[in-house]
C-alpha cells in the first residue's frame, strides 16, 4: 500500500459517509489523485501525490480545476492532517503567496552554487539575478527548470479572467 492509499484509508475510516475517489496514474510516473466530496455547497477536496515531489492539497472551485495545488506538503501525515481539518471545518485551502527567487531556491534545498551548476551559469550570476527586480523570462525559466519546476506566466484581467501566456513560441507540456 502506498502513501496516498493510506491517506484514502484513514479518511474513509474517520469519515465513513464521505464519498472519496482515488484515481491511479495513467502511467507509473504520473500523479495519483484523491477527491473527497465534502458536502452540499462546498468545493471538493483534492489531494495530488507525486512520489518524487510530495502532496498537493486544494479545494478548487469549478473555475479553478486543473490550476495545481494550493498547498504543498512533503509527507503524508501533514497532508492527511490538513485534509482532516478542511473536511471538519468546511474551510478552503490557501493559495501560495508569491515568493522571491532566493526563497524558492532555498525551499528546494539548493545553494546558489548548486543552482548555478544545474542551470549552467556562474554563482555570481545567480546572486545578481536573485537581488535585482528585472530578469529575462528565458533566464528565469532556465533557473526554475534547474530547480525541477516549469515556468508558466499568467495574465489576470478585470472580472477575474486569467489566461496563460505562451512565452516560448509553443505550448510546453
Amino acid at each position: 500500500m502506498n502513501q496516498i492509499e493510506r491517506i484514502h484509508d484513514e479518511l474513509a475510516k474517520r469519515f465513513p459517509n464521505l464519498p472519496i475517489n482515488l484515481d491511479e496514474p495513467a502511467n507509473e510516473k504520473g500523479p495519483w489523485f484523491l477527491f473527497a466530496q465534502r458536502g452540499e455547497g462546498l468545493p471538493h477536496l483534492a489531494i495530488e501525490w507525486r512520489p518524487d515531489r510530495g502532496f498537493g492539497v486544494s479545494t478548487p472551485g469549478d473555475d479553478e480545476f486543473g490550476m495545481g495545488p494550493d498547498e504543498v506538503y512533503s509527507n503524508a501525515r501533514e497532508a492527511t492532517d490538513r485534509a482532516v481539518e478542511l473536511i471538519e471545518t468546511g474551510g478552503r485551502s490557501v493559495p501560495p503567496d508569491a515568493v522571491r527567487l532566493a526563497e524558492l531556491r532555498q525551499r528546494q534545498g539548493l545553494s546558489q552554487i548548486e543552482l548555478a551548476e544545474r542551470a549552467g551559469m556562474k554563482q555570481a550570476n545567480v546572486s545578481r539575478i536573485e537581488s535585482r527586480g528585472d530578469v529575462l523570462v528565458s533566464t528565469l525559466a532556465k533557473m526554475v527548470e534547474a530547480m525541477g519546476g516549469e515556468l508558466s506566466i499568467r495574465a489576470r484581467f478585470p472580472g477575474g479572467v486569467e489566461q496563460e501566456i505562451e512565452i516560448f513560441g509553443e505550448k510546453r507540456s
